[in-house]
């Protein structure tokens, strides 16, 4: 969700409903390849309906955001604090996955918080992103004010391999089948199986990334 304090709390609950961010979160489960004996970090919870999933399939879950609306909803369903992207208050190598879905297009500094979501993380541990492709035919889509840096999958891998991630997974959701309302129910009724042909690669509205820090040996 947003580290930021502009969406509102109708937002967030309509938001948890929306078919596409159900299926988001269903990848991002998926990639955070959770356990019963492990901790995950949600960044940019907003309200926490991702983090309660998270909470769900792990030891132990926790959310951070900066968004009072978000976190007045989170906070019936898993442990969250404020704090900012770029500053957790967590020790270093506290965590074995950091999540963050639609969050790192609104921060000026993405290397920054890639740096500190590293910091938190142990050796292996891994990185999930979800956030708007910037290659998506139909950039009206994402106009939003708070949207600092839209992310090509070429410019987050590139992001990510600079920020000393090894990237494992890297892909597109909701591929491009027009601009109105039948194409984009489309566009999720289709993401699964459109995620595994060439004519839609590396072009649908969501980009998806998942990759580890190294081990040192």
């Amino acid at each position: 969700m947003s580290s930021t304090p502009h969406y509102k709390e109708d937002y967030f609950l309509g938001r948890e409903v929306w078919p596409d961010f159900r299926m988001e979160l269903r990848a991002v489960l998926d990639l955070a390849r959770l356990t019963a004996a492990l901790r995950v970090l949600e960044v940019g919870c907003g309200s926490g309906e991702l983090l309660r999933s998270l909470a769900g399939s792990a030891r132990f879950a926790v959310g951070v955001d900066l968004s009072a609306a978000g976190l007045g909803i989170a906070r019936g369903k898993a442990p969250v604090a404020c704090a900012s992207a770029d500053k957790l208050p967590f020790e270093d190598s506290s965590f074995d996955a950091v999540v963050a879905q639609h969050l790192i297009e609104h921060l000026s500094e993405p290397g920054v918080a890639l740096a500190e979501w590293r910091r938190v993380l142990r050796p292996g541990g891994r990185l999930v992103l979800v956030t708007p492709n910037a290659a998506y035919p139909d950039p009206s889509h994402f106009e939003d004010p708070t949207h600092v840096h839209l992310f090509t999958p070429a410019s987050l891998r590139e992001a990510l391999v600079k920020g000393g991630y090894s990237v494992d997974a890297l892909f597109t959701l909701f591929p491009y089948l027009g601009s109105g309302r039948i194409g984009r129910a489309a566009s999720i009724r289709l993401a699964r199986l459109a995620r595994h042909l060439s004519l839609f690669a590396g072009t649908g509205r969501s980009l998806v990334a998942a990759g580890h820090v190294p081990v040192q040996t």
